[in-house]
């Protein structure tokens, strides 16, 4: 529910407005049917012209009649009729009046809250200047007249406007100061905001664990509530997006639209849709995905919500992109291009201008294509946004591919793939992994706690009871009556000894399962640990896991004056193998080859992955050493190839460079050996490759 509409008042006040404008109602054209919920929003901007039509006039006479409190009041419950009636304009006109009204006659609190009503206006028609004004005169009201609630919500204001306009480290500082401000106030409405913007912004950064812990925690109290549930929802199905759970994505935006669907807000409709008409995109559905934009477009068009208008053309531009209908789609995103640069809303800005050089390169024009990306991101913060610059890496790679350079779109491809990787990478998967344990931890804990106070509710009635026995005892039966009581007695105590007994043994039983299911979690945690570290075809270490080895490596080397030669291992030809063979003979080769270096290897050395036919080896002693083993590696792969794969005729060899990390500048570090082994690895493929070369300083 919107701010403002709190009072039972404003129903007849509505119930009476809408009697003096059925006829206006009447009016609404008839292809306006198209979208049952854009037609609700038409209407209900055609009922508040005509309430502002009929009862505005009085305004100026309440004061009057009622006092300026009364009219205070009066303004304001004209402005949350006018908000839940989605006519953004006409309801800050009234706040206006009864902010002025309240600075006038000295009540700050009435004025802190026409302002807090009047920024979320503004914020939602994408006034951000505007909004912002209005919060730092909210946040001055409310030091002044010691008012924390004011505080907060200016903090909150705040924090939405610097996301949206890129400034993410300024956003997460005043959600922090709004979390810190609700949970004093015990505001659970406004904690559950604050934790979710802060789970948004987590999202941006590719903090997929702490956002989707921050929005458990939204969601639990908006459960309770019911306010704003929809939102949340929306939230937990756009992380599980991230991560890659399209069943879990697709439940949460299942259950986001019904709620929305039954709480009836316009906004929040709209918004829910467009972000489902997004997801559908990514997914690669776009003739629904076109259908949920067009629709989202019509209703947010309809209540003037300039944010979701730039939304709903970018997931329409995005959508007719997929289905190759490139002028329309270029006219989708110019569209939001503008709305973006008229709200400078960051995030519009960037998606559009991305999306806008996919068509170009559709359309064979690399170098405009390039251009917008450039243009997308000419500002510092956007790198941010880890998500969107994966995204960009992959469109640049093939740009680069478009223009012939393969070198830069190799390079374009390696970044995608890290930034990939961090995303959804060894630490996500362990703090999903531990939250999961956490929740099923707690859900037992309190099945524990219950059986526990169902036996503390069974051992006080017994009491009560015992009581009522001992007084019937001594007031009305002789001996032999107490004497068949303590019979009857012990007969129900043995009863209930055996229940009791009963209950521990399922209590126990409950324990146990716990127990096993937490032994479960624990080794499911190690496995996806392991898949996150190692590489899924040879088994090795991947690119990222070895890099951290190899980094530890050379900080232990500077402290304690040790030596190591990082030794890239190139498999020769190896296009030439997969284009004659195929790819799954080329994996067959890369495994083979793979096990003959781990073979040869001695215990203590790193090998893994570094992408694609490239692997790297790191050994310790001087450089006799470490060409003795790259050349036994060498003589030993070109020997395994011949035996395991003989229908390569001894085609199978490797170039290997060798890089010491003595010979490198001080300070050493893994970038500069990387790049030392592989000039190595490529002077021994120029000069014929089968060979070993050694990096000179």
């Amino acid at each position: 529910m919107k701010a403002g509409v709190t009072t039972g008042r404003a129903h007849w006040l509505l119930f009476t407005a809408s009697v003096l404008c059925v006829s206006a109602l009447a009016e609404t054209p008839a292809g306006s049917a198209t979208y049952p919920r854009a037609l609700a929003a038409a209407d209900s901007q055609k009922l508040a012209s005509a309430i502002e039509r009929n009862l505005s006039p009085l305004a100026p006479a309440v004061p009057a009649l009622i006092g300026p409190l009364g009219g205070i009041r009066f303004e304001r419950l004209l402005g949350g009729v006018f908000l839940a009636l989605d006519s953004y304009i006409n309801a800050d006109i009234h706040y206006r009046r009864a902010q002025a009204m309240a600075t006038a006659f000295n009540k700050p609190a009435d004025a802190a809250a026409s302002a807090i009503s009047r920024g979320e206006i503004a914020i939602l028609i994408g006034d951000y200047d505007r909004a912002e004004k209005l919060s730092n005169e909210l946040m001055l009201l409310g030091v002044r007249a010691d008012l924390p609630w004011a505080q907060a919500k200016a903090e909150e204001y705040l924090g939405v406007v610097a996301r949206r306009r890129g400034r993410l480290d300024d956003a997460q500082a005043h959600a922090q100061r709004a979390l810190a401000l609700q949970r004093a106030l015990g505001q659970e409405a406004g904690t559950a905001t604050a934790l979710s913007n802060l789970g948004t912004l987590a999202r941006d950064r590719g903090d997929y664990a702490a956002a989707l812990d921050l929005f458990r925690q939204a969601l639990a109290i908006r459960e309770r509530n019911d306010d704003q549930l929809e939102l949340t929802l929306r939230n937990m199905a756009l992380v599980y997006r991230d991560l890659g759970d399209d069943a879990a994505a697709r439940d949460y935006f299942k259950r986001a639209l019904d709620v929305a669907l039954r709480h009836g807000d316009s906004a929040n409709y709209a918004a829910i849709l467009g972000t489902w008409a997004g997801y559908l995109v990514d997914a690669g559905e776009f003739a629904p995905a076109l259908a949920a934009a067009q629709e989202s477009l019509a209703v947010s068009t309809a209540i003037g919500d300039r944010p979701s208008v730039g939304f709903d053309l970018l997931n329409s531009g995005r959508a007719l992109l997929g289905m190759e209908r490139l002028e329309e789609a270029d006219s989708q995103l110019r569209g939001a291009l503008a709305i973006g640069r008229e709200l400078n809303q960051h995030e519009i800005l960037a998606h559009a201008q991305v999306s806008l050089a996919e068509v170009a390169l559709a359309r064979g024009d690399p170098a405009q294509a390039n251009r917008l990306l450039q243009a997308a991101f000419a500002d510092p913060q956007a790198a941010r946004y880890k998500p969107l610059m994966a995204e960009v890496n992959e469109v640049r790679e093939k740009i680069a591919t478009a223009i012939g350079k393969p070198a830069q779109a190799l390079g374009y491809a390696h970044a995608a793939a890290a930034l990939r990787e961090e995303l959804l990478g060894t630490r996500a998967s362990r703090r999903l992994a531990a939250q999961e344990s956490q929740y099923a931890r707690a859900a037992a804990d309190q099945q524990l706690a219950l059986a526990g106070k169902e036996n503390q509710l069974q051992a006080t009635r017994l009491a009560q009871q015992h009581l009522q026995r001992n007084y019937v005892i001594v007031a009305a039966c002789g001996l032999g009556a107490i004497l068949l009581l303590l019979g009857w007695r012990f007969i129900g105590v043995r009863r209930l000894n055996n229940a009791l007994a009963t209950r521990n043994a399922e209590i126990e039983s409950q324990r146990a399962a716990l127990s096993h299911a937490n032994d479960r979690l624990q080794q499911q945690a190690d496995e996806l640990y392991q898949a996150a570290i190692s590489d899924p075809l040879t088994g090795v270490s991947n690119r990222g896991h070895l890099m951290r080895q190899i980094d530890a490596r050379i900080a232990d080397c500077a402290r304690n004056g040790g030596e190591l030669a990082a030794l890239l291992i190139d498999f020769d030809h190896f296009k030439r193998i997969n284009d004659a063979h195929g790819h799954l003979y080329g994996d067959r080769v890369l495994v083979a080859g793979v096990q003959t270096l781990r073979q040869w290897l001695e215990p203590g050395d790193l090998l893994g992955r570094y992408g694609g036919e490239e692997f790297i080896a790191v050994v310790s002693g001087d450089a006799a050493n470490a060409i003795r083993v790259a050349e036994r590696l060498r003589e030993r792969v070109a020997e395994a190839m011949t035996g395991f794969l003989p229908e390569a005729n001894g085609a199978v060899t490797i170039s290997i460079g060798i890089a010491l990390l003595s010979r490198l500048p001080k300070p050493a570090r893994l970038e500069s050996l990387i790049e030392a082994a592989d000039r190595a690895v490529y002077a021994a493929k120029s000069a014929g490759r089968n060979r070993v070369v050694v990096h000179a300083a």
